[in-house]
């Protein structure tokens, strides 16, 4: 490796330690899938500073991995990724909004995600443009006859506080509210690749 860059890849969050809680257990509306939970409360992080002012370049790589069941009758999943100043909480910016992906009658299944995150350049506040960052991921899931995906983005976010803490979280919705549509995020992996 020349370390050309001065600079190297580096987890900033590899978790959760056990599985966080499923979602949408009955709901079509969008519900986290890093909630914590009694003994499970490490959620991924990217502190107030990790974008440098002035800096162009910085990229945060991540992937995840959903275990996903849903009702027999016609129904779609839509994973979105964002940002939020508070933890615990999915009202922040969106990053990523995932496809819609057809998931009628999943059993066990899984969906595998991954995505990145360009650093245009940073500034303070959230007016337009304070921090340009730049999005764009894929997804795939298996669980019945078919195999399923799609791209998400570029999306920019261009009204985002780079000086503040900046909670990264996913959520999932799906089209119908069912007692048999369950999301649990079994893995989480974010790293700073510069």
């Amino acid at each position: 490796m020349s370390f050309y860059s001065g600079t190297q890849t580096e987890v900033l969050f590899s978790g959760p330690p056990a599985n966080y809680t499923a979602a949408a257990a009955s709901s079509s509306s969008a519900q986290s899938l890093v909630a914590g939970a009694t003994g499970n409360y490490q959620q991924p992080l990217l502190p107030g500073g990790f974008w440098q002012q002035g800096r162009q370049g910085q990229l945060v790589s991540f992937e995840f991995s959903i275990l996903l069941s849903c009702q027999s009758s016609a129904t779609t999943t839509t994973i979105i990724a964002g940002l939020d100043t508070a933890a615990n909480t999915i009202g922040g910016s969106t990053l990523l909004t995932y496809p819609a992906l057809t998931t009628t009658s999943y059993s066990s299944g899984s969906l595998y995600g991954a995505g990145i995150i360009q650093n245009r350049g940073s500034g303070y506040g959230t007016s337009s443009v304070a921090t340009n960052l730049l999005s764009s991921g894929w997804l795939i899931g298996t669980g019945n006859s078919a195999t399923v995906s799609g791209a998400a983005g570029p999306t920019a976010l261009q009204t985002i506080d780079f000086s503040v803490n900046q909670w990264f979280y996913l959520t999932v919705t799906f089209s119908t509210s069912s007692a048999s549509n369950s999301a649990t995020l079994e893995s989480l992996i974010v790293r700073g690749e510069n």
